[in-house]
């Protein structure tokens, strides 16, 4: 039974929560790529979360109940405003994707389950608080945000701070450390440890470190495959040996959560071309408003939001071309599974370049908000040479010499993550995080040094609109003009 102590929900509304939940232990439903949360009611989302979180052992690792964590989730939903595209759907969307890289891609093996708990709350509040403008538009209106967080990571950091005081107000870690954990690792963790990583993966979906974390992608692959030429040289009894003696670094691990976190935020592009779309016209709508805002003012209007001078087609073009593209590459060199974002991309193609010849009006969604402007935090008020594209996310600023794709010619990463692939080569010198077991103290450490900020000269900005996408107010329809 579910016991809420912070909010009130119907008794009709727990149980449909509660049933969805048990589905989940029941028999764990098959998330695809097919999965649109857009078509989810409210009840459906919290019942679909809770059941994410527990098949990832999230509550076990945090020794937390049902409960609490649909407490948190509705109070994170209060904080997520009513922008059509940085809604509390978008948060959703965002942890299904990352069930679907951690399970059907098998990143998980490299993860704890504290790693996996840290990556899926921050990707919940990773937009908490967001109000449909974005980090440049802050910075030029000189909002209260921009002056508080003196311009840098504006609605990021607005973001950790509202993360922060939920989780103090759930007590969600109280208990870090005495829940159930396959891993030594978890013995590491502290609660400041956890805020800390969490605001870490937060701060790092800012797009200024977009390429950053490509190049990050290119060493970890080095590292894997480095590690696979090495054992390629030992017998086989010592390959099948090795899976003892090693674990994947914290750093390491920190890493392919970062990646794994940005992967899932830009993702939209390389989802099936109707859910694809869906987002897209989100997108579009928080683009053209912001431009219009940003006009009246007098002020230049940011890249792609003019609605006089682009259109949609164009936008996801360019983001597609210069953004997902290069990094989903990247990505598909670490974790092969990871191929088919890149031939969905493909397709999407070809449909938005069909469209640039009969162009078509998209569809936003107006509703009023489910919850009391009482629970709603205060409101936001709306950061910063190459070329420009404006993206979901933010902005990114493409230096004039990168060329559109940045994958180095490497040879391919021996890992064997395809489902129909039971037994995986893990490189030699990494354990699975999960791995039950302690590792020996001799076990042998490879070093690696990530690239430093010097080497990303992009971005920084991101977007989003004042009004909240409800899929259950479907009716409620009105026509970008």
């Amino acid at each position: 039974m579910l016991i809420l102590k912070f909010n009130t929900l119907s008794a009709h509304d727990l149980f449909a929560i509660e049933r969805r939940l048990l589905r989940w232990q029941n028999r764990r439903p098959s998330i695809s790529l097919t999965l649109n949360v857009l078509d989810y009611g409210r009840t459906d989302i919290y019942g679909h979360l809770l059941g994410l979180f527990a098949e990832l052992h999230v509550l076990d690792a945090l020794d937390i109940s049902p409960s609490q964590l649909l407490d948190f989730f509705i109070d994170v939903d209060t904080t997520y405003l009513n922008a059509p595209y940085h809604s509390f759907y978008h948060a959703v969307d965002i942890v299904t994707m990352l069930y679907y890289m951690l399970i059907e891609l098998e990143a998980e093996q490299y993860l704890s389950r504290l790693d996996i708990a840290v990556l899926l709350l921050a990707a919940l509040c990773h937009d908490a608080g967001h109000p449909g403008y974005n980090n440049l538009y802050q910075v030029n209106f000189k909002t209260e945000l921009a002056s508080r967080y003196s311009n840098t990571s504006v609605l990021e950091s607005y973001s950790v701070d509202i993360t922060r005081k939920l989780l103090h107000r759930h007590k969600l870690l109280k208990n870090l450390g005495t829940g159930q954990s396959s891993s030594s690792i978890s013995s590491s963790w502290s609660e400041d440890t956890f805020c800390d990583a969490i605001e870490n993966l937060i701060l790092s979906t800012d797009m200024v470190y977009h390429y950053e974390l490509q190049e990050q992608l290119g060493l970890l692959e080095d590292l894997l495959t480095t590690s696979d030429e090495e054992q390629d040289d030992d017998d086989d009894d010592a390959y099948y040996s090795w899976d003892d003696d090693f674990e994947l670094e914290e750093e390491h691990r920190r890493s392919l959560s970062r990646i794994l976190l940005h992967a899932a935020d830009i993702s939209n592009t390389v989802r099936p071309w109707p859910i694809s779309k869906q987002w897209s016209d989100l997108i579009v709508q928080e683009f053209f408003q912001q431009g219009d805002v940003e006009k009246a003012a007098g002020l230049e209007v940011s890249p792609g939001m003019d609605r006089d001078q682009s259109t949609q087609p164009n936008i996801s073009l360019k983001f597609g071309d210069f953004v997902v593209q290069p990094y989903f590459e990247a990505l598909a060199a670490l974790l092969p599974s990871a191929r088919i974002f890149l031939n969905t991309l493909a397709e999407n193609r070809c449909e938005w370049e069909r469209l640039k010849d009969c162009p078509q009006p998209c569809c936003s969604i107006s509703t009023e908000r489910q919850f009391p402007s009482s629970l709603l935090p205060p409101q936001p008020i709306p950061n910063p040479s190459g070329r420009r594209v404006s993206v979901a996310a933010g902005m990114v600023v493409i230096p004039e010499d990168r060329p559109t794709s940045t994958i180095r010619k490497r040879q391919r990463s021996s890992l064997m993550l395809n489902g129909g692939h039971r037994h995986h080569r893990r490189p030699l010198g990494l354990r699975s995080a999960s791995h039950s077991g302690t590792a020996p103290d001799t076990r042998r450490r490879i070093p690696i040094h990530w690239a430093s900020a010097d080497l990303l000269k992009p971005i920084v900005f991101e977007s989003s609109s004042p009004m909240l996408y409800h899929p259950q107010d479907k009716h409620m329809l009105r026509q970008i003009v």
